[in-house]
């Protein structure tokens, strides 16, 4: 095996294994880390999925802000329900974290266990 290789191998596993060594999400804990564009609308939100024991917010929000955070999630592709509760005016957006956050770091932690086993064996070519 080259150096270089070598090199590479040993912080990929490094990374995996620091991503192994991180505790389990209790499952109380909803936090979402996620910072926005940096508008008032985006702190917003991101104080919603960061706060760690709140899985909804019912927020009574204009056209233009309600397509704001729609497009944010989408993009982002954040694990949260939107929907428009559709009386006021303003409409109220209503928000909604789902079990997928878990779902996601599950895959992630068990795909890592699994790159690590393979660069394992790499490391023993």
């Amino acid at each position: 095996m080259s150096p270089a290789l070598g090199i590479l191998l040993e912080d990929c596993r490094q990374k995996l294994s620091g991503l192994l060594e991180q505790p389990r999400r209790s499952p109380e804990d909803w936090a979402i880390d996620w910072s926005g564009c940096g508008c008032e609308l985006c702190a917003r939100f991101s104080d919603f999925l960061g706060a760690g024991t709140t899985q909804t917010l019912e927020w009574p929000l204009a056209t233009d802000g309600r397509r704001h955070v729609h497009h944010q999630i989408d993009v982002n592709g954040l694990p949260v329900r939107h929907t428009t509760r559709r009386t006021g005016p303003p409409y109220t957006l209503v928000l909604r974290k789902t079990d997928e956050l878990f779902a996601r770091e599950a895959e992630a932690r068990r795909a890592a266990a699994t790159d690590l086993e393979w660069l394992a064996v790499q490391g023993h070519r």
